[in-house]
């Protein structure tokens, strides 16, 4: 059977869950409220197949929190309903205490996936190879997060017209250069939080390929 997982779940739910991505991360039970998923017919076997080939609960969380987000409206109420039902009256309220804002994309906070050691990792050169596809063509908007000067900005994109990698790769190694040993893994992901945050297309699928690859 193929999976359900093909729509967002609404604008206002998708912020709930955003704005209080940490806090479910620790507290969320999802064992015991899963089930309601295969039996409401929202997910199928190899949806659970990605939550548990994750090591630890959060991780397994995070998953499951992100196959929420593209499983529609009648997802997320299924999900409340199950909270309510196992216990979980404490995330209910978190939830639905929430304040929503207006055109706020609510980005995730992608530090709490993160553990210590991989915070502090200090990126090398070949590290930030990695990671030069994680921003799209935003590289003003990305440059700023990594509070470089315009003047540094402008001379990248000059410099590497023909290359959009190119181009987020200098930018990068710039930064690098520039904060030597604070150029920790931790202060790269906020700086790629904040570019979320102002308007920057972030891939955190291609981010968290390199965490995995820098950090093993």
């Amino acid at each position: 059977m193929p999976s359900k997982i093909n729509s967002p779940i609404s604008a206002d739910d998708a912020q709930r869950i955003k704005k209080n991505w940490g806090f479910l991360n620790r507290n969320l039970d999802q064992n015991s409220i899963r089930g309601v998923f295969i039996s409401e017919l929202i997910w199928d076997l190899p949806d659970f197949e990605e939550i548990d080939a994750e090591k630890t609960p959060q991780k397994r969380n995070e998953v499951f929190l992100k196959l929420l987000l593209r499983s529609g409206p009648r997802a997320y109420k299924i999900f409340i309903a199950a909270l309510k039902n196992h216990n979980s009256d404490h995330v209910v309220e978190k939830l639905e205490s929430t304040e929503i804002t207006e055109n706020n994309q609510a980005v995730l906070d992608h530090l709490t996936s993160l553990t210590d050691n991989q915070k502090t990792h200090v990126l090398t050169e070949a590290n930030l190879l990695k990671f030069n596809k994680v921003v799209g063509s935003d590289i003003e908007i990305f440059g700023k997060a990594l509070q470089l000067k315009q003047a540094d900005i402008d001379s990248t994109r000059m410099e590497n017209s023909h290359s959009v990698a190119t181009q987020i790769h200098k930018i990068i190694l710039k930064w690098r250069n520039r904060n030597g040993k604070m150029a920790t893994l931790g202060t790269f992901t906020k700086s790629l939080m904040d570019a979320e945050a102002a308007g920057a297309s972030v891939d955190w699928d291609v981010f968290d390929q390199g965490v995995k690859e820098v950090t093993s």
